[in-house]
């Protein structure tokens, strides 16, 4: 196999683990089997060591000596600065998002909450919890802003944010998103970035208020 295709694999596997952490198919503190996982892909272990690694230095995973991988279970500390954090890169891609989207790009984001009315079935919690994610991840790619792009590929912010499921309810959280999807639809881009922060900074309050290690 050639470096090109090689390099290509060890992306996939890469993708694929780390969406399997997001989606919960792999939970915090669980031990990564690497047999499960090579069968499970259909792959060598040379690409899942490549991806294994990679997700390691990224801290969605981590590595215990003689042990093997373990999938990060993050501190209250740590899930409440990420938000922080998110607060702050978000707000700026959502401001850079009013400027750089075009009117079909946020239509698209219209139509990722318009099929939800609260309270919402099980299989609608998780549909809502996918369109969640891709509004944020969105938000990043519209900014057109190529840092904060590979600044969320690299952190991983997200993606981490993601293991811990949602932290408060969509009754709440689904029109804060709209709110804000509608500050872009006016071209407000103030409103929509402080409208991102705030989103961000009430899940913090939550978790201040609520998560215990």
């Amino acid at each position: 196999m050639g470096l090109i295709e090689s390099r290509i694999l060890t992306d996939q596997v890469y993708d694929t683990i780390k969406q399997m952490i997001q989606d919960g198919a792999l939970r915090p503190g669980a031990k990564i089997n690497k047999k499960e996982l090579e069968s499970l892909l259909g792959v060598s272990q040379t690409p899942i060591n490549d991806a294994l690694n990679r997700l390691a230095g990224q801290r969605f995973i981590e590595q215990r000596t003689r042990r093997g991988y373990y999938v990060r279970r993050y501190s209250c500390k740590e899930i409440i600065d990420l938000f922080a954090a998110r607060g702050a890169v978000e707000g700026m891609a959502t401001r850079l998002a009013v400027e750089n989207a075009s009117e079909w790009e946020i239509t698209q984001l219209t139509e990722l909450f318009t099929g939800f009315h609260p309270p919402l079935t099980q299989t609608e919690y998780t549909e809502y919890e996918k369109a969640d994610r891709e509004f944020h991840s969105s938000l990043i790619r519209l900014s057109g802003n190529d840092m904060i792009r590979e600044m969320n590929e690299e952190f991983g912010y997200i993606g981490k944010a993601a293991t811990k499921g949602l932290i408060r309810p969509p009754e709440e959280t689904i029109t804060e998103h709209r709110a804000i999807i509608g500050a872009i639809q006016t071209r407000n881009a103030k409103l929509a970035a402080d409208l991102m922060v705030e989103h961000h900074m009430r899940t913090r309050e939550v978790l201040i208020q609520t998560c215990k290690d």
